[in-house]
C-alpha cells in the first residue's frame, strides 16, 4: 500500500495519510484485455509464491531471451508496466541482507491483482492485502529458490520435473486419533526422477520439502516430523500415490544440518530413513541421488 503524507485542505499543517483508490472491476476487466500471456503467467507466479524477487521473475519466466540482459530488461519492463497498473507492488525495496540492485526487489501482488485473477477464475472477492514483515517474506524467498532449482536442473536436462506443487497446493488433510482435522503443511512436493545421458531414471523419487530457515527450536522442528510420521500411518498418500514421499529439510547451514540430524535420531518416534537433511548448496545433488 503506498502512503503518501501531506498538509490538509484545510491548511491546518497537519501530516495525513492518503490510501490509492481501489480499481472497480470495469477497470479491471480492462486491464485483462490489455495483458499479455506472459504478464498472466507472471501475475499468477506471483500469486502462487506470495513473494518474488525481480531475479526470480527473471528466471522463471524471462530465461528464453538470447541473451540474460535483454531478458533482465524484458522482465523489468514488464514488471514497471503491471505496477503502473497497480497490478504488483513492492513492500520492501529489500531484505536486510541482499545485495542491493533492482535484481533484488520484492514483488508481490496488490489487491488488484489479487481481484483480477479471482475475477478471471470466477471466486469471490478478496480481501485486503497486509504488509508481511522481514522473516516472513525471507521464508518464502527461500521456498522460491529452491523451486527455482528444480526448474532449472529440468530445463539443463539434469532430472525431469514431472510435479511440483507450492504450499498450500501441496498440504494435506486428514483426521487424527481424537477425530480432528489435520493438515501437513510441506513447502513443496515434488516428483522427479535424475537424467542420464539425457534419458530419465526406471524410477521417480517423490519429495515432501521444508525450508528451514533455522528460527524454530529444534525441538518444534521434530515435532513437525512427527505429523508426518502421523500422516503416514493414515496410509492415505500410499492408496493414492502407492508410496509416501521422503521429507528433505532443506536447512541454512551444516550445523543446523548435523543438529536436526542428531535430533532426528534421538527420537523413539521417528523413522530415520523417511528423512534426508541438506543445504542449499547440497540440495540438488541430495535430489539427484534420490531415494539411495
Amino acid at each position: 500500500m503506498n502512503r503518501s503524507e501531506g498538509v490538509s485542505a484545510e491548511g491546518s499543517g497537519m501530516t495525513g495519510t492518503s490510501r490509492r483508490r481501489g480499481l472497480g472491476a470495469e477497470r479491471l476487466l480492462d486491464l485483462q484485455r490489455q495483458l499479455s500471456a506472459r504478464d498472466l503467467r507472471l501475475l499468477e507466479l506471483v500469486a502462487a509464491h506470495r513473494f518474488l524477487t525481480t531475479r526470480h521473475i527473471e528466471q522463471f519466466l524471462f530465461h528464453d531471451h538470447a541473451t540474460q540482459t535483454s531478458g533482465a530488461r524484458s522482465c523489468r519492463r514488464s514488471l514497471a508496466r503491471l505496477e503502473s497498473w497497480q497490478l504488483v507492488e513492492r513492500p520492501i525495496r529489500r531484505v536486510g541482507g541482499m545485495q542491493a540492485g533492482s535484481a533484488s526487489s520484492i514483488w508481490m501482488l496488490a489487491s488488484p491483482g489479487h481481484r483480477l485473477l479471482n475475477l478471471r477464475a470466477g471466486n469471490g472477492a478478496v480481501g485486503r492485502v497486509r504488509e508481511p514483515g522481514e522473516r516472513f517474506i525471507r521464508h518464502y524467498l527461500a521456498i522460491a529458490d529452491t523451486h527455482l532449482t528444480l526448474v532449472t536442473a529440468e530445463r539443463s536436462s539434469q532430472l525431469e520435473l514431472s510435479t511440483v506443487e507450492i504450499e498450500p497446493l501441496c498440504w494435506r488433510s486428514h483426521v487424527g486419533l481424537g477425530g480432528q482435522r489435520e493438515v501437513l503443511k510441506p513447502d513443496l512436493f515434488a516428483v522427479t526422477a535424475p537424467r542420464t545421458d539425457g534419458l530419465p531414471a526406471e524410477f521417480e523419487d517423490s519429495w515432501f520439502i521444508e525450508v528451514d530457515r533455522a528460527t524454530e527450536s529444534l525441538p518444534t522442528v521434530v515435532k513437525q516430523c512427527e505429523q508426518y510420521e502421523a500422516y503416514r500411518r493414515t496410509g492415505i498418500e500410499q492408496d493414492q500415490r502407492g508410496v509416501f514421499p521422503l521429507v528433505l529439510w532443506v536447512v541454512p547451514d551444516e550445523r543446523r544440518a548435523t543438529g536436526l540430524r542428531t535430533a532426528i535420531q534421538r527420537s523413539k518416534k521417528l523413522d530415520t530413513d523417511l528423512y534426508r537433511i541438506t543445504t542449499p548448496e547440497q540440495f540438488l545433488a541430495v535430489i539427484l541421488r534420490g531415494a539411495a
